[in-house]
């Protein structure tokens, strides 16, 4: 009796540790910067998980994107709520939108959109915020529409999908003042119609995004552009 209390003794403690690798690597943090594209704030904010067991508030800084924000993604989502209550039904229940976040992503830029067309919650796309996979001077388009979109900026005619992130090259077409004409274009039946013309800057150290969007009520699409000119890892340089 003795021997099979000692073996289930070192059985459990054996399987212990499995459990909780098993845990954290079922609990994963990234650093998140997240932008709202809200005319006015979310009511009563939006909450992600800090740990397993608590929510924080999100950063969310209007017009622009914040500093990063560390958060933790379970079973490799990142969960938005509306709620940072841990009561499992308020829990349940204050699931607002959620986004799987790929092994290789550290650094993310969430683009966060409510659905709109009465619809509740918002859809979520993230942008690789690394500076690998996002270098400075590229652009990149992320259409929320169900148009067809389409840019043109420089030497670049770009074809932008619905819910797809679209890679914009550096453009090197610029006048003296590194600008660069930028036009936005939607399809309707068989033309296509501009819904923003603009002249913007281009420059090495800039990356931007560009966010198509039909805001409630609207019957065109409206463009919100991000301007980050952070700076790379000393490493990354």
């Amino acid at each position: 009796m003795i021997h099979i209390r000692n073996f289930i003794a070192v059985l459990i403690g054996s399987l212990c540790p499995l459990a909780a690798q098993a845990q954290d690597e079922a609990i994963r943090k990234v650093t998140i910067r997240a932008f709202l594209n809200q005319s006015t704030p979310a009511a009563g904010g939006l909450f992600v998980h800090d740990s397993p067991n608590s929510l924080t508030a999100l950063d969310l800084t209007r017009g622009e994107l914040p500093a990063g924000q560390m958060v933790a993604l379970i079973d490799g989502k990142l969960t938005l709520f509306n709620t940072s209550s841990m009561d499992p039904q308020k829990l349940k229940g204050g699931v607002v939108g959620a986004v799987s976040v790929p092994p290789s992503i550290d650094h993310a830029i969430a683009i966060i959109q409510p659905r709109g067309d009465g619809k509740p919650g918002y859809g979520v796309v993230l942008i690789d915020d690394s500076f690998s996979a996002f270098p400075r001077g590229e652009s990149r388009v992320v259409s929320f529409t169900t148009f067809p979109t389409a840019l043109q900026v420089g030497e670049h005619k770009i074809p932008a999908a619905s819910g797809k992130i679209t890679k914009v090259p550096v453009v090197k077409k610029v006048d003296a003042y590194n600008m660069a004409q930028t036009n936005f274009y939607y399809k309707r039946e068989t033309a296509w119609i501009p819904f923003s013309e603009s002249k913007l800057k281009y420059l090495d150290a800039y990356r931007q995004v560009f966010i198509c969007s039909v805001r409630a009520g609207g019957k065109s699409p409206m463009l919100t552009t991000l301007i980050d000119d952070s700076k790379p890892p000393a490493k990354d340089e």
